[in-house]
């Protein structure tokens, strides 16, 4: 190793890349050997059990549960009786893509030192990461817009859901296209002959011309989506306070004596419809709008220490000391972004299950509960016993 890290290695390297690599050389131990096979990062060393432990839980977990809405949105048919039901399909599957594909190898990039996964892999799993992301958010905006044209104007054609589903993938992918302009990589295996075929180098940011990109994202596809959600459902939760406060429809007939028959009929609308030709429920609408919230809300701040610590992360330039620092908090960071695998389709079960199964899930955790006082109080008074007999049979004796 450490003939490796002499100055005739770097003779014909590109001046720009030199200090990438002995940066690169000094992360490696002296005796390592085999550069060809995956090198754990020596800061999750003895961290990396409880990082694999979590990252598959979550893996499963979140294929899972995605599965099940993809399952019962196609059972029960919802997306016929609401297009909304369309927008929660299209954020199942792009959860199922996250846990199939982009935490497994994010997990994997993670946990090893060298890069031995090929030029071509090096370009795309930027794109590959960042691609899912965008199309949530752009999902949750369109579900937004859609809602909130339908709540304003309930007798106008609502946005075609599955035209929309596939407008947000394309957008996706021409967001992240300038990822490529921004990544270089370095085969060694050309300069260093010696133990590094097939290994090679994959830096983002080379030319520290990156951050204006990432800050355009940032506000572009996480602030700016977030700030008008919030001011689309803020709209949407005055329409629906009015129209729970007054009654929809109102039928008011006199029946004559002669024909038996209503002789007129009056009707009050709802003053938020612009005809009678729909009706809104406003139950089921203030329902929807609940949950769909709590799924952006649990997003969002899920999301947020990602988004920020990339942004600090190009302030910041990494070397071998800070390195542990780095890779522990990104790994814990990423986990955390991709915890809403799991909590949206918890809160769409949530959402679609009738009362009675929620109140019997409420008695289980109350029986549950007492349960466990009861133990608690068991195990409490058996000790008080225990220590009133001793006491007795202490005064018994004699002195």
């Amino acid at each position: 190793m450490d003939e490796l890290k002499s100055a005739s290695q770097f003779d014909d390297l590109p001046h720009k890349w030199v200090d990438v690599v002995v940066d690169y050389l000094r992360g490696f131990r002296n005796d390592t050997t085999d550069f060809n096979r995956p090198q754990l990062r020596p800061s999750v060393r003895h961290t990396y059990p409880a990082f694999v432990c979590g990252y598959s839980a979550l893996i499963m977990a979140g294929a899972l549960c995605n599965a099940y809405v993809l399952a019962i949105v196609a059972r029960k048919r919802l997306y016929a009786a609401d297009p909304v039901y369309v927008y929660v399909a299209n954020l199942a599957v792009t959860g199922i893509v996250e846990c199939v594909s982009v935490l497994p190898i994010s997990l994997m990039v993670l946990l090893v030192q060298n890069w031995i996964f090929g030029r071509f892999l090096c370009f795309f799993l930027p794109m590959l990461q960042d691609v899912p992301t965008h199309v949530i958010m752009l999902t949750f905006l369109l579900m937004a817009i859609d809602r909130y044209k339908h709540l304003k104007h309930p007798n106008k054609m609502r946005l075609p859901p599955l035209a929309c589903t596939f407008g947000c993938w394309i957008v996706a992918f021409c967001i992240v296209l300038p990822y490529p302009v921004y990544t270089a990589y370095l085969d060694l295996g050309v300069y260093i002959k010696v133990q590094f075929e097939g290994v090679g180098i994959c830096a983002v940011n080379m030319a520290d011309d990156m951050q204006d990109y990432l800050r355009s994202l940032f506000v572009l596809t996480y602030l700016i989506p977030l700030v008008s959600m919030g001011y689309l459902y803020s709209k949407m939760s005055d329409i629906l306070r009015d129209l729970m406060n007054v009654p929809a429809v109102f039928y008011s007939q006199e029946i004559t004596p002669s024909s038996g028959m209503p002789s007129r009929l009056n009707e009050v609308q709802s003053p938020v419809s612009d005809s009678d030709d729909e009706e809104i429920d406003g139950y089921k609408e203030s329902k929807t709008q609940k949950y769909l919230i709590s799924m952006i809300i649990s997003y969002a701040v899920c999301l947020c220490p990602l988004m920020i610590l990339r942004l600090a992360k190009l302030e910041v330039s990494e070397t071998y000391e800070n390195s542990r620092h780095f890779d522990l908090t990104f790994m814990i960071c990423v986990w955390l972004a991709f915890v809403p695998t799991v909590t949206t389709p918890l809160l769409f079960v949530a959402w679609n299950s009738d009362s009675s199964t929620k109140d019997r899930i409420r008695s289980y955790f109350k029986r549950t509960k007492v349960t466990a006082e009861q133990a608690t109080r068991t195990v409490s008074t058996e000790g008080l016993a225990a220590r009133n007999s001793i006491y007795t049979v202490q005064e018994s004796i004699p002195a």
